[in-house]
């Protein structure tokens, strides 16, 4: 099976998956995010390695348990936190349950597992240490993969927790195929590099192509599909859709060209060959995770639906 194959098959399977999932957790009758925590959870854990191996390939050497438990615990405080807020202001009907209010307090939960992670890093470099020239590096290093996967990651939550699950459905189909129309584009019709010592095969083309689809993505997932899944919202006017889908296609590129740096300044190619065609789950999400704050912010401030 030829590369491009194993990219349309393996990625229509997860794509599929990630329906399930969305479709579960609205309709099973569960905790909001139940269904969705445990695919987050895995595809953390794979990014925390590929993390500390690109990391170890530029020479930081993080301990991998540290990310790994500094991730958990920033993603699963961020979850924990929201559905007692919204268990909380169920049994208090005098309060409103308000979007705010989840997403204040899962944010403080998000702040307070990033500084537990903080003080764990210098408490394990305090142990490890024999000789000058690594420990700050270290530090940095362990707290960079856990604000680059915990942190950006624990926004994918809020989206789903405090907004419901149109915000994080519309979020994903923009970005994916925000993704999907730089990769067709620039394959076919890509001519003038965008980046080349980050990525020789992005181009300008594709930029163009992924604007196109976000775009596209924003106003069928808005005008079309939500609604036809039976997600309600409030339809936004067409020009803040336009941005909406222009804004997150373009911070998803920077997001993919964010981790190819990384890559780059490791020497790989690939964050790993986990997924045939797509390469590691670091470039499954790399996107999404540069992207989320800034969906995170429209819905916080209400300019879908205006």
């Amino acid at each position: 099976m030829s590369p491009l194959s194993q990219r349309i098959v393996f990625g229509s399977f997860l794509a599929c998956i990630a329906l399930v999932l969305c479709w579960l957790d609205v309709n099973a009758g569960t905790p909001d995010g139940l269904w969705l925590f445990p695919a987050l959870l895995v595809l953390v854990f794979f990014s925390g390695n590929e993390i500390v191996a690109l990391c170890r390939g530029a020479g930081v050497a993080p301990l991998a348990w540290l990310v790994h438990l500094g991730n958990f615990v920033t993603i699963s405080a961020t979850w924990g936190m929201a559905l007692f807020w919204q268990r909380w202001e169920a049994a208090h009907p005098d309060r409103l349950a308000r979007s705010w209010d989840i997403a204040a307090v899962s944010s403080m939960a998000a702040m307070m597992a990033l500084a537990g992670t903080v003080f764990l890093a210098f408490l394990v470099e305090m142990q490890r240490y024999r000789r000058p020239g690594s420990a700050n590096i270290n530090v940095a290093g362990t707290v960079y993969a856990v604000c680059y996967i915990g942190l950006l990651g624990s926004f994918l939550v809020q989206l789903r927790m405090a907004f419901g699950m149109e915000a994080l459905a519309s979020f994903l189909m923009i970005v994916k195929l925000g993704d999907t129309g730089a990769f067709t584009v620039g394959k076919f019709l890509g001519r003038h590099r965008m980046a080349p010592q980050l990525s020789p095969k992005k181009t300008i083309e594709g930029a163009v192509g992924a604007i196109v689809f976000g775009v596209t993505g924003a106003l069928v997932a808005f005008y079309w599909l939500l609604p036809v899944f039976g997600l309600e919202t409030i339809k936004p006017r067409w020009t803040v859709c336009l941005l909406y889908g222009v804004l997150l296609a373009v911070v998803g590129m920077i997001g993919d060209l964010a981790e190819s740096l990384i890559k780059r300044d490791a020497q790989q190619k690939d964050s790993s060959r986990l997924l045939p065609g797509l390469g590691g789950a670091l470039d499954l999400i790399d996107s999404s995770l540069m992207a989320a704050p800034v969906a995170y912010l429209f819905w916080l401030f209400g300019w879908l639906q205006r």
